[in-house]
């Protein structure tokens, strides 16, 4: 009998401990979550996509990005590239300007889409997706903010690149 009781206690301080597992990995995860939302709160992100026929030098993906209430913004470009995309990297001319503020800037951006064994950077299976740093932008209330992107490949016409994306995030403040 007292093998009996001995088995049930040890199996339930096992699942006592199971639980104890499992509830403080999910209070660790919440954690994780509300710090990161509150470290980076996106208040833009949108892909526009290219099209079956390619991206043509002469053709930019334009976005309009209304801000609320100012403060210093970090951006971000994200490219979807397939297996038809002819080179290891791209660039590509980031031109942005604030309306009412006036405030102006370009910036070119290089991104790797392979490395040098011709395998994919960044996530995915039909398509890939990388995203790489702009800059970071001061904007005030009632901002307008107007992105042009464009790539600057020798190629008039690139193959393979699927969706350009633009985000943006509130920078930590400190």
């Amino acid at each position: 009998m007292v093998d009996s009781q001995e088995a049930n206690s040890t199996e339930a301080n096992s699942t006592e401990m199971r639980n104890l597992l499992r509830n403080s990995m999910l209070i660790l995860m919440a954690a994780q979550l509300v710090l990161t939302g509150c470290s980076r709160q996106t208040v833009y992100s949108h892909y526009e996509n290219i099209g079956t026929e390619g991206w043509e030098r002469r053709d930019s993906v334009a976005y309009v990005v209304p801000v609320r209430e100012g403060g210093t913004f970090e951006e971000e470009v994200g490219i979807r590239s397939t297996r038809i995309y002819p080179y290891m990297n791209i660039a590509l001319i980031v031109a942005q300007e604030a309306q009412p503020s006036g405030a102006h800037r370009q910036d070119t951006v290089y991104m790797n889409l392979t490395d040098e064994k011709g395998h994919g950077e960044g996530e995915g299976v039909s398509y890939r997706q990388l995203t790489a740093p702009v800059s970071r932008i001061q904007l005030q209330d009632g901002d307008t903010l107007r992105v042009s992107i464009r790539h600057y490949m020798h190629r008039e016409n690139l193959p393979g690149i699927k969706d350009v994306g633009f985000s943006m995030t509130r920078a930590d403040e400190e």
